[in-house]
């Protein structure tokens, strides 16, 4: 108790540090805002201008995407667009229309053709066709199929409907089966008339060999489609017309998309048209390919933001976690100042804390200024606070010095004081002198505790106690009077009438029972010294067999009438002792007469001695009885225990016996305990006592020996005693 006390005027003393140190960290308040404020605007500034340096740099990825297809797209439509103003050129001229309306168009056709064909080298075929797509004329020159539809299908509408050539799809030229691709234009009478059609073809494999002269990166695949969505080629610019599923599905999203390129399955596309064909160059690559470099470059820009970001919540959050802990400690330190100042304020005991250099008190609590007011002569009108220790006359004049001159605690215990109204009190002063971890001495810890009513309480009990024990005494010494001539008398009219087996059979009821009174008489009476500390013993050298013998002869008429088996291993070679033969002999009675009690009918119980030592002898009774339940054996010995109210109600008994056994025992010097499995599982009760040399008889042997057989029955009838009380 005193060294909480301690603790909680120490912690007292860290309460003015505890403030000071807590205005300190109150500048975290303030430095962590500023921190947050100029860190948090420049990531966010970071992160917009990730953004736009991202955006900016793939903008310009996909304008120099734009700007390549757009190149790739002209070189494929260069040749074309020659051929369209070849044929726009023989479309008006006179000579094609007056061909094509002869009334035999093929030979003058043909011969037409031979002689502008081998004019133009970008080209790869020429033909005339009538107005309704049959063959007139063609170079390679097919007479096979003159007259006959040569694929007019792919372009006649088309030319039909417009003024200038037109570009087909590409399709198996009939007379060779090589890709190609037909510029058409529709040759009209000045009435706009149809006279017929006239047309060159080119060799898609021309349009290869020329982009195969253009190394791409293998990076990126470039791809050319015609007005179906077929495939033309790719970057090994080899024919290939097959119209697939995903080209068509790339035209679909070409015809909705109106900036040049899109997105779709992870891959980015960048397409431009081909003019005047209808065409359309595509370069396609995966979008992570496509922004690689943007990537890398913001990769180890975010690197290095991260690195920023993440240093910056580590020091904000070990700051944070810092002036976390330290607002705990303090708040920890305030609720304890409170805490203990609480307890200080609301104890019964009087503390005060004296300071040694002024001696004066700084810091006191209500009760002990209310003692110091009543017991210590305080000074009317004056507070504690304002006055010196030796003022307070509570603790003995110089005792707060010698405590702060040598160190010792001073102590007064029940210590009697007079109050104002006369009152004697008993107090309990302690004076502690407390130091800091350098052992400077911070002063001088002053308690007081009123002890009164408990000294009062001590001194009633006291007196009750005694008067108990004056009335035990009183009361055993008038009850067991009476019986002594009631015995006596029992015993004449036992000798008087020996031929009345009924009325011996009464008398014996009277006598059992009067003897059994005086017993419980008996015990109350050894009870009764034992607390007084005046139990008398007479000491001389006994034999422990021999006190048992005697002990179980007075049990054995209750043996025989339950029918109990007794057993004597009397193995023990050591067995005298010093001690009072007939308080010993008391002690075994009572074990043995327990086991009989306790033990049901045709049970067993077995005497036991040994030499644990050789200058110890141990007895033991162990039965087959009622045993001892585990949480009732330590109380086993105390006065008036039977272990439980049943066992009282069914065998009767003040629960004396083992009580006065184990006083008997204890002033002997030896030890009794007692051991049990469980109920009903029967209990060993043990006797300890120190040994002494055996007597030597007049023949020079030993003048007993162990006994290992059940002692012989001495028959006592036709004898008189005389009991004088």
């Amino acid at each position: 108790m005193l060294l909480r006390f301690f603790f909680e005027t120490a912690s007292m003393q860290l309460g003015d540090t505890s403030r000071k140190r807590r205005g300190r960290f109150d500048r975290f308040k303030i430095i962590f805002p500023i921190l947050l404020a100029g860190w948090i605007p420049s990531i966010l500034t970071l992160i917009v201008s990730y953004t736009i340096l991202r955006d900016t740099l793939e903008s310009r990825i996909l304008r120099d995407r734009q700007t390549l297809i757009q190149l790739l797209g002209h070189v494929v439509g260069i040749d074309l667009s020659r051929s369209s103003e070849i044929i726009n050129y023989y479309q008006t001229l006179p000579e094609v229309a007056k061909i094509l309306s002869g009334p035999n168009p093929a030979p003058a056709g043909q011969q037409w053709l031979n002689s502008a064909f081998y004019s133009h080298p970008n080209i790869d075929g020429m033909f005339l066709a009538a107005p309704d797509g049959a063959l007139i004329a063609s170079i390679p020159n097919a007479p096979e199929i003159v007259g006959k539809d040569f694929g007019a299908g792919h372009w006649r509408e088309q030319a039909a409907a417009s003024e200038e050539a037109v570009v087909s799809p590409v399709y198996p030229r009939v007379a060779d089966n090589r890709l190609a691709t037909d510029i058409v234009a529709a040759v009209r009478a000045p009435d706009r008339t149809i006279l017929g059609y006239v047309g060159d073809s080119v060799l898609v494999e021309r349009i290869g060999r020329r982009l195969s002269a253009i190394k791409f990166s293998d990076r990126f695949t470039f791809e050319v489609l015609d007005q179906n969505g077929a495939l033309l080629f790719a970057n090994d610019f080899k024919p290939n017309p097959m119209v697939t599923p995903q080209s068509g599905l790339l035209m679909n999203e070409i015809r909705q998309n109106k900036i040049g390129h899109f997105e779709d399955h992870g891959n980015l596309y960048s397409f431009s048209p081909i003019e005047p064909t209808g065409w359309v160059a595509l370069v396609e690559q995966p979008k992570a390919l496509a922004y690689k470099p943007v990537h890398d470059l913001l990769g180890r820009m975010t690197i290095l933001a991260a690195w920023l970001i993440v240093l910056t919540a580590v020091f904000a959050w070990l700051g944070t976690k810092f002036y976390q802990r330290q607002m705990e400690s303090t708040q920890q330190l305030q609720r304890e100042v409170i805490f203990n100042e609480k307890i200080l304020a609301n104890m019964p005991s009087g503390i005060a804390f004296v300071d040694p250099a002024s001696r004066r008190f700084l810091h006191a609590n209500d009760a002990f200024a209310r003692m110091a007011d009543h017991f210590g002569d305080l000074p009317d009108g004056r507070d504690i606070s304002e006055i010196s220790s030796d003022d307070v006359k509570i603790a003995p004049p110089g005792a707060i010095e010698r405590v702060l001159t040598f160190g010792a605690p001073f102590q007064l215990t029940e210590h009697p004081l007079i109050d104002k109204t006369g009152v004697t009190h008993f107090l309990d002063i302690n004076l502690l002198r407390l130091q800091g971890a350098q052992e400077t001495v911070q002063g001088v810890l002053y308690l007081v505790e009123d002890k009164t009513r408990d000294v009062t309480l001590r001194q009633e009990l006291i007196g009750a106690n005694a008067a108990k024990d004056q009335f035990l005494a009183l009361l055993s010494h008038e009850l067991r009077s009476p019986l002594a001539p009631v015995i006596a008398m029992v015993g004449e009219l036992e000798a008087e009438m020996p031929d009345s087996e009924p009325v011996r059979e009464a008398l014996e009821v009277v006598r059992r029972n009067v003897e059994l009174e005086a017993r419980l008489i008996d015990d109350l009476l050894d009870v009764t010294r034992i607390s007084k500390g005046k139990l008398q013993l007479s000491f001389e050298t006994i034999c422990i067999h021999q006190i048992l013998q005697r002990a179980y002869e007075i049990c054995r008429t209750e043996i025989e009438a339950k029918n109990l088996k007794v057993e004597f291993r009397l193995h023990a070679a050591h067995t005298h002792v010093e001690g009072d033969p007939a308080r010993l002999q008391q002690v075994f009675w009572n074990l043995i007469k327990n086991s009989v009690k306790f033990t049901p009918e045709n049970g067993r119980i077995i005497v036991e001695t040994v030499n644990p030592a050789p200058n110890k002898i141990e007895a033991r009774i162990i039965d087959t009885g009622i045993g001892i339940e585990g949480e009732k054996i330590d109380k086993i010995f105390n006065v008036f225990e039977q272990g439980q109210a049943e066992i009282t109600r069914r065998f009767g008994g003040l629960g004396l016996g083992l009580s006065i056994s184990k006083a008997l025992i204890d002033a002997h010097g030896g030890k009794i305990s007692v051991q049990s499995p469980g109920k009903d599982q029967g209990a060993t009760f043990s006797v300890e006592l120190t040994t002494v040399v055996t007597p030597i008889s007049g023949d020079g042997e030993k003048r007993d020996q162990p006994v290992d057989r059940e002692p012989e029955r001495v028959v006592l009838s036709h004898r008189r005693v005389l009991l004088v009380d």
